[in-house]
């Protein structure tokens, strides 16, 4: 027998699946507070000036594809590896200079400490820098607000970034890094194909098991955290429950070094790009904003439409159980071909700026 409302009429049917569609805004006022009424958490990330919109920063800039204004292109190589690769190759510079010096090499306790500093440094200069781009490039969908750090989880959106920048590390020492080989062991003319090769077998894994916590009710339960951000920023890229965390962290880097294990300095140099673009997916910085380590392969990409641009991402934020899509955050090769992908709205081919390129700033 069939529900009936007051008026006589049948009730609307429920949805099947758990009811996380409607997940509110995350309210974030602490930032607001005056100093001594914060926790160590939330002064530590003010020290840190990593908000992606502090107290007293400008409103940033709103532009509309409605109003005709097009989404500028950030080029790959002249901006986006010229930022990356010396970030990438100055840790193992300093590594290999101090093997060659002296005939020795780090202790794997302190190449541990050692790389998660790097990887920690990288990671808040990506941040700060994406958010300077926002505050000059505007954002997508720019007339809603993003999202900052909800108020009663902020010490949670701290430990998730403390926990990427130290896990990823840790797990490389135990299983990938040599004491008998130089840090300056990698081949430049490979280096290009083994970026591509890793972004895209990670990818795989990511696909897979992200389309399933769309899909499965008791994943969905795990991932669900992570969108009750609408329109993210970059300190919410780890920002997950625990179980979610973990995947993101260990488990799908692990499964991609075990079908492709390249040495360790190889892997670290596809960490830094892997932290940039995981950051540059949740800015929403309004740019034709392509991942970088697909590189020369882009053009060939492009003619499949499984090029992934930052656009991509932040669109399917905006979606929730079942009803979303780009999955992938390397490429768009697994979409594509699993039928996942979504058009995009601001960044189309005909809105783009190919003219007055974007800088990373």
């Amino acid at each position: 027998m069939s529900t009936q409302t007051m008026a006589g009429a049948p009730a609307p049917a429920k949805a099947a699946g758990p009811n996380l569609n409607k997940n509110p805004r995350m309210v974030s006022t602490w930032h607001l507070k005056p100093a001594d009424e914060l926790s160590w958490e939330q002064r530590l990330i003010l020290k840190l000036n990593v908000l992606q919109q502090a107290k007293d920063t400008p409103k940033p800039p709103v532009f509309s594809k409605e109003k005709g204004d097009k989404v500028p292109y950030l080029p790959v190589y002249t901006e986006q590896w010229k930022w990356i690769m010396p970030r990438a190759l100055l840790p193992l510079a300093i590594h290999g200079a101090f093997q060659k010096l002296t005939g020795w090499n780090f202790h794997p306790a302190f190449a541990f400490v050692y790389y998660f500093l790097a990887f920690k440094f990288t990671a808040l200069a990506a941040v700060r820098s994406f958010n300077r781009m926002g505050q000059r490039y505007g954002y997508f969908d720019g007339a809603v607000p993003r999202d900052g750090i909800p108020d009663n989880m902020s010490g949670k959106v701290l430990w998730s970034m403390l926990g990427t920048v130290s896990i990823r590390p840790l797990f490389a020492i135990f299983l990938i890094y040599n004491r008998q080989e130089s840090a300056w062991n990698i081949d430049p003319l490979m280096l290009p194909v083994q970026l591509f090769l890793y972004s895209a077998i990670l990818d795989f894994w990511f696909y897979c098991y992200h389309r399933a916590m769309h899909t499965v009710p008791w994943l969905w339960h795990h991932h669900a955290l992570h969108h009750k951000t609408r329109h993210p920023n970059p300190l919410l890229s780890a920002f997950a429950d625990n179980e979610q965390e973990w995947g993101d962290i260990l488990v799908i880097p692990l499964l991609t070094w075990l079908v492709f294990p390249v040495n360790f300095p190889t892997w670290w140099v596809c960490q830094v790009f892997i932290i940039y673009t995981e950051a540059m997916g949740h800015s929403g910085v309004r740019l034709y904003w392509q991942t970088p380590m697909t590189g020369k392969w882009r053009p060939v990409l492009r003619l499949f439409n499984m090029d992934l641009a930052l656009e991509d991402h932040d669109l399917h934020h905006r979606r929730g159980w079942k009803v979303s899509s780009n999955y992938g955050k390397q490429t768009r090769i697994w979409d594509t071909l699993g039928g996942t992908t979504r058009d995009r709205i601001e960044g189309t081919e005909d809105n783009i700026d190919w003219v007055n390129t974007a800088k990373v700033l």
